[in-house]
């Protein structure tokens, strides 16, 4: 990977830039602010949830505005699927395109999808022009750090939820996974990677912890996103409408004796890594808004040895055996997609929907998983620094 430690060797050149608001400490600013002093700063694109996190997931960001003078704006989260991919005449008019905006470390979050989706787009240009502008990585740290979770996700599942061969949670920082994007699947643009420390430092305390999106307020709900995100294909709330989603959820059906049940097969499988509360809440927004649900608070114990997609994979099997006539997949559209349901594209791999399904035993699941990541642990090792 190419690495750059001073920006003003770039100074003056027409720059693009994706980025959020979760791009901010630099000089006390929000980075494009600073980036306007070093660059010609022509275009911002907007990924989901709009530049300040106002927008809640799947809304579109089309009628957002804001006052940068002659600034362009492009939203890159519409309400057609076409939006997700750059105008051309956005990418053509610029020397270099920065990209600086924080990931959680999970496949399934879009912000470094829509980053992949600018970088196959500068590709193109490339291919067909020969020029193409330089694609700049402001690297930041991975808030859940070099541990892997999840299984490679598999060519015909692959959506704006999931980018083929990733790993639910992939252990890289942004310019680690743009990178293994670029060389993987030879896209052949210049990229460089400012590492961390130059702008972003290289580690953030929960003190100056910016929510890079409204359902992500705090680096714990980080550490249980790569699993608990699958709810997002069931019927149970995965805790949207509380100050703790991801980390609570449950349903208006979770009581009777099958809780109970349910309640003991989840404290038989805690090792000693989690603590799960039972508790009631009431989602303000969302699923089952304005309805008592019962259901648990994650409490994770020790973050190296907790792994967050099996305990959901195991906790959905449970729920799918216990409430047979209350539980169940979602269909219908999910973030553009209509033709497979919402959990297949989240769980991103046939084997993990048998062993939803219950044609897959839980000792079967474990090796795979074991092998899964020992083999994208090979694959990255180029990519970690």
């Amino acid at each position: 990977m190419k690495f750059l430690k001073n920006l003003n060797k770039l100074s003056g050149c027409k720059a693009a830039i994706l980025t959020n608001q979760s791009a901010f400490g630099f000089r006390g600013k929000y980075h494009y602010q600073t980036y306007s002093e070093i660059f010609d700063l022509k275009t911002i694109f907007l990924p989901e949830h709009g530049l300040f996190a106002e927008l809640q997931d799947q809304v579109s960001g089309d009628e957002l505005k804001y006052l940068f003078g002659n600034m362009q704006i492009v939203n890159l989260y519409g309400k057609e699927e076409s939006s997700l991919v750059p105008p051309k005449e956005s990418l053509s008019n610029v020397d270099v395109i920065i990209i600086d905006i924080k990931d959680v470390g999970s496949r399934y979050y879009t912000f470094l999808t829509t980053a992949y989706y600018i970088l196959c787009e500068v590709s193109r240009l490339k291919q067909k022009t020969g020029k193409a502008p330089l694609f700049l990585v402001i690297d930041s740290p991975n808030p859940i750090g070099k541990k892997i979770e999840g299984t490679p996700l598999q060519k015909e599942f692959e959506s704006f939820v999931g980018v083929t061969s990733v790993l639910h949670r992939h252990g890289l920082t942004p310019g680690g996974l743009l990178s293994y994007y670029n060389e993987t699947f030879q896209l052949k643009v210049d990229v460089i990677v400012v590492p961390v420390g130059v702008i972003h430092p290289k580690s953030v305390s929960s003190f100056e912890w910016v929510p890079p999106s409204p359902n992500i307020p705090t680096q714990n709900t980080c550490l249980v996103y790569p699993g608990m995100c699958l709810l997002e294909g069931t019927n149970l709330s995965e805790g949207r409408g509380t100050t703790k989603p991801f980390e609570t959820f449950g349903a208006p059906y979770l009581v009777g004796k099958a809780k109970e049940e349910l309640d003991r097969r989840l404290s038989s499988h805690q090792s000693g890594n989690f603590i799960l509360r039972n508790l009631r809440f009431l989602p303000t927004f969302h699923k089952y808004v304005g309805s008592i649900c019962e259901g648990y608070q994650l409490m994770v114990l020790k973050p190296k040895q907790f792994h967050s997609l099996y305990f959901i994979l195991y906790f959905l099997k449970q729920v799918a055996e216990l409430f047979p006539k209350d539980f169940d997949y979602l269909k219908g559209v999910y973030e553009f997609r209509s033709d497979r349901p919402a959990i297949e594209l989240l769980a991103g791999d046939s084997t993990l929907l048998d062993y939803l399904y219950g044609k897959v035993t839980d000792s079967d699941l474990e090796i795979y998983l074991q092998e899964s990541e020992s083999l994208w642990t090979r694959a990255i090792k180029p990519f970690r620094y």
